[in-house]
């Protein structure tokens, strides 16, 4: 987003002090982003009504129901309804979102779709490392991947039991990516002991690294809760990739799902897991190709710059 806004506006990157009022009132736009917990106290808010007081418009991307690892609690469920009341314009990565706007009926009209921007900015590069060959997983391995940061939220037990529980031949399951609580890690840990067939890899990978990793997979697993998400990044990293994705029915994944190029569930991990293994390599090799050819398509960086500036427009 700030690599587009700095093609034609100068980006200033945080708020200004209350008594810098010059640059206030140069400023044309105010992006809130991510600030619905400890990032919009009370001195925050006044600073952003300034904004709003001397003429710049207050956009707030709209990410999550609530923010992920907490509980909808009274200061999150204040700020949220704070930030939907006195904001401009409200974005969405996701048209299906507008429906969970705090008070709806007066707020949605606020509402900007622009697309979630696609990973790397181009047609992705084949990973210089052999992951397979570290992982030790054979061409006919079926691969399940679950990656990115490794946070509550996500539950990822729920995808190591699924894939316990199924006993599928030749099928792998890696877990990969920073660990950001270790109480959790710890968890995962004792939760795939003697299970040979996952491979846990939980620590800081590289960009590259982690390519590789998307490459080896033949489906990419998300199976975290859908009471706070509206939106997947990862879904979109595993697009831009050639993977298909297992995914809950969330919004972002709700105004995907006429193209059938990726699985959504709202129960059954377990089946929709069986599914995709029975459907074999080919078929979700297939899969991912739409898939990719749709997000390069249709969120690359021109698409989304078009939706950036006639929002901007419109202010």
């Amino acid at each position: 987003m700030i690599e587009i806004l700095d093609e034609e506006y100068h980006v200033e990157g945080k708020l200004a002090t209350p008594i810098n009022i010059n640059l206030m009132l140069r400023t044309k736009a105010v992006f809130l982003n991510w600030v619905e917990t400890s990032g919009l106290n009370r001195s925050r808010k006044l600073q952003i009504l300034l904004y709003k007081l001397f003429g710049a418009r207050i956009i707030w991307v709209f990410h999550n129901k609530y923010p992920h690892d907490t509980i909808l609690n009274k200061v999150s469920t204040r700020n949220i309804n704070w930030l939907a009341r006195h904001s401009n314009i409200i974005m969405l990565h996701s048209k299906s979102s507008s429906k969970y706007i705090p008070d709806a009926a007066r707020n949605r009209k606020k509402a900007v779709y622009v697309p979630h921007i696609l990973y790397g900015g181009g047609k992705g590069k084949p990973c210089p490392f052999d992951m397979r060959e570290k992982y030790k997983i054979s061409d006919e391995d079926f691969v399940f991947t679950i990656f990115g940061t490794i946070r509550p939220y996500k539950k990822i037990e729920r995808g190591i039991e699924a894939f316990q529980k199924l006993q599928m031949n030749h099928a792998k399951l890696i877990i990969a990516g920073s660990p950001e609580d270790a109480e959790y890690v710890k968890d995962i840990e004792r939760l795939c002991e003697g299970s040979k067939n996952i491979i846990l890899d939980m620590h800081y990978l590289s960009a590259v690294k982690l390519d590789g990793i998307i490459d080896i997979s033949d489906v990419v697993l998300l199976p975290y809760q859908n009471k706070s998400s509206m939106n997947s990044g990862v879904m979109i990293q595993a697009f831009s990739r050639g993977k298909t994705v297992i995914i809950p029915n969330i919004c972002m994944a709700r105004d995907l799902a006429q193209y059938h190029f990726f699985y959504m569930y709202q129960k059954h991990l377990d089946q929709v897991m069986l599914k995709a293994y029975e459907n074999g390599k080919d078929i979700n090799r297939h899969m991912g190709e739409q898939a990719k050819e749709y997000i390069y398509e249709h969120n690359n960086k021109e698409v989304v710059k078009k939706y950036v500036y006639r929002m901007l427009s419109r202010i």
